[in-house]
């Protein structure tokens, strides 16, 4: 099975790659992102602190091979505002807790 880059953002780094098997036919999209520095990012945030009196707080910043992640894994779709409450569960959970640059439940 031979895969080809279909896509490269330059912006977000998130490539999107396709390969074809052969013996079926069948066609599959993979994406790849490199998320280290956007995980760093919201671990130094998290760790340095926020104002709670803020009107307004930087909650989250979720990269987009997540966002593709929660729409196959889960059925969320971060950008459905009937989504919201997965949205926040999933924030909330240990497994995304690196998303949040603040420690507050969302």
């Amino acid at each position: 099975m031979s895969e080809l880059l279909l896509d490269y953002d330059r912006l977000t780094g998130m490539k999107e790659f396709i390969s074809t098997d052969e013996m079926t036919g069948e066609s599959f999209i993979r994406y790849e992102q490199d998320t280290k520095d956007h995980i760093d990012a919201n671990k130094e945030a998290h760790n340095a602190g926020f104002d709670r009196k803020a009107d307004m707080w930087h909650a989250a910043s979720i990269p987009n091979i997540v966002l593709v992640e929660w729409v196959t894994k889960y059925g969320i779709d971060f950008f459905n505002p009937n989504h919201k409450e997965g949205v926040k569960r999933l924030l909330n959970s240990s497994e995304y807790m690196h998303l949040k640059r603040a420690p507050i439940v969302i």
